[in-house]
């Protein structure tokens, strides 16, 4: 695998503009920005996922030129094993430090129409047998989701909506990855499930949530009722403790704040904990860990068995790689993985756009339902669809 380290400019003018469609994956955290081209090699399969680092380690140790060689590995995992993993190992990998400080695109207005999705009412009353689940079941927590199809009139510029994910999104993880000709899942992440640097190990749950505003003072109260009502603040704290479970197996010095803090979006913000330690053995592939964490109760629920099951049984669709986990890693075990929110499939006029809600004991169902259309609203309006008041009714 050739790789290239080259400048934020090029990456960002001529490299989205001339590759991206052909390109196999694009992805940036908010140091730096990768872009593959070409196949080196690529499975597409479904992969247990307790099996995940051991596939990801054959492929990238075979890919290998020299002892001292050190291929990158790009990965799409989804929220059930069932379904398809796919690794991409790049002929080549361009490299550039951020490309945050651009000017994001003026797009015009996007004509569109919503082609498919169950109407508000319908997510409202799954959120209402939920509720009525957890005085019969042992559940704590589920994550209940949903999808819209939106058809547009005119070609969905797939550089121009990465330019704009990229803008909004300048402390979060934006990708493009191909899931077929002129098929992209593109989003805008603001929640690393895990990252690996050496010997560091370093996770950012997400949960509890609000819309933001374009008023700071409404704003300011949101912060405030985030960190100050129970419902969040237990929601939340089921994230935390599963990862610090997970986390604590692999890692020394792991270091949880005991406390919260609130990060922004441009269109939410959401409570978050960052948890930190020392990796026990330095060689542990980044996706072991990732695997094991995957998927989160920010996504799925607590428990994971018996969310799983309620999901199964009131989403009316597959989710695919929403609420998967998307990143990379490298033959030495460094990486970040990512989960795959804030996303839509994009197709040449056409956006199918997922976003889902944290449900427990004291949810309801309008509140729930805005907030799905609020995370919506992320990617609809980097490619300049405005549909708000459609998507919570």
């Amino acid at each position: 695998m050739k790789r290239e380290v080259i400048g934020y400019s090029k990456m960002e003018s001529e490299l989205l503009d001339n590759e991206l469609v052909s390109s196999p994956f694009f992805f940036a955290s908010p140091n730096n920005t990768m872009l593959g081209k070409g196949v080196l090699d690529e499975i597409h399969q479904p992969i247990a996922f307790s099996a995940l680092a051991d596939k990801a380690n054959a492929m990238l140790q075979a890919a290998k030129k020299s002892e001292s060689d050190n291929p990158v590995l790009f990965g799409m995992v989804p929220f059930n094993e069932k379904n398809p993993t796919k690794f991409i190992i790049p002929e080549q990998l361009f490299v550039s430090s951020s490309t945050r400080a651009l000017r994001p695109n003026s797009l015009a207005t996007a004509q569109a129409r919503i082609v498919s999705s169950p109407n508000g009412n319908h997510y409202k009353q799954g959120v209402s047998n939920l509720l009525d689940m957890f005085a019969s079941k042992e559940l704590s927590k589920v994550v209940l989701s949903r999808a819209v199809e939106v058809a547009t009139d005119t070609d969905i510029q797939q550089p121009a909506l990465l330019r704009n994910l990229l803008s909004i999104n300048a402390k979060g993880y934006t990708f493009a990855a191909s899931i077929g000709a002129e098929h992209k899942l593109m989003g805008a992440s603001p929640e690393l499930l895990v990252a690996k640097k050496g010997s560091h190990l370093i996770s950012n749950p997400l949960a509890g949530s609000r819309p933001r505003s374009e008023s700071d003072e409404q704003n300011s109260d949101s912060i405030n009722s985030l960190l100050n009502t129970n419902k969040d603040l237990y929601e939340h704290g089921l994230v935390v403790e599963e990862v610090e479970r997970v986390m604590s197996k692999y890692c020394h010095n792991l270091y949880t704040p005991m406390v919260p803090s609130v990060i922004e979006t441009k269109t939410m913000l959401h409570l978050s904990t960052v948890l930190e330690g020392q990796v026990n053995d330095p060689a542990t592939n980044v996706l072991k860990v990732a695997a094991e964490l995957h998927p989160t109760p920010a996504v799925c629920g607590y428990p994971r068995e018996k969310a799983y099951d309620a999901i199964s049984k009131l989403e009316l669709f597959d989710r695919g790689y929403f609420t998967g986990m998307v990143g990379w890693c490298d033959s030495r075990g460094n990486g970040e993985w990512v989960v795959t929110i804030r996303c839509a499939e994009v197709q040449k006029r056409q956006m199918k756009v997922f976003a889902g809600a944290g449900i427990v004991n004291e949810s309801h169902p309008q509140s729930e339902l805005d907030e799905t259309g609020a995370k919506m609203n992320t990617i609809l309006t980097a490619a300049g669809i405005q549909l708000q008041d459609l998507l919570t009714a």
